[in-house]
């Protein structure tokens, strides 16, 4: 269940976002609630983000729940392929597709098991 919220544009739609938006729609059906999206192209973003590039978005759920924001970010993180960046900020989970990113960090934190002992 995806919604996207009014005044959220799209220069160009990379399918790219494809991924995440089929993903965050799966989890919002599992969890019976709205998955809000709030921008991609437009607002203010830093410089280092790749929003105006149509690779990066903002997701939020229904209600402002923290728990469920943390919940969709642990879920996007775990299944999104590993070039997806997945970034919970305080209001929002902020997604982005970067090739040169921290993916291998997050593999690493999130896949790796612990090592054996010595």
């Amino acid at each position: 269940m995806i919604r996207f919220q009014a005044g959220v544009q799209v220069k160009y739609y990379n399918s790219r976002l494809t991924p995440v938006f089929e993903y965050a729609s799966a989890w919002g059906l599992r969890e019976r609630t709205w998955v809000d999206v709030n921008s991609i192209d437009d607002k203010q973003h830093g410089t280092t983000t790749l929003h105006g590039f149509s690779l990066a978005v903002d997701l939020d759920v229904d209600g402002d729940r923290p728990a469920d924001l943390k919940a969709l970010h642990g879920f996007l993180a775990r299944y999104l392929p590993l070039e997806y960046d997945v970034v919970l900020e305080v209001d929002h989970v902020h997604i982005e597709y970067d090739l040169i990113s921290r993916a291998p960090q997050r593999a690493k934190t999130i896949a790796s098991p612990p090592a054996p002992p010595v």
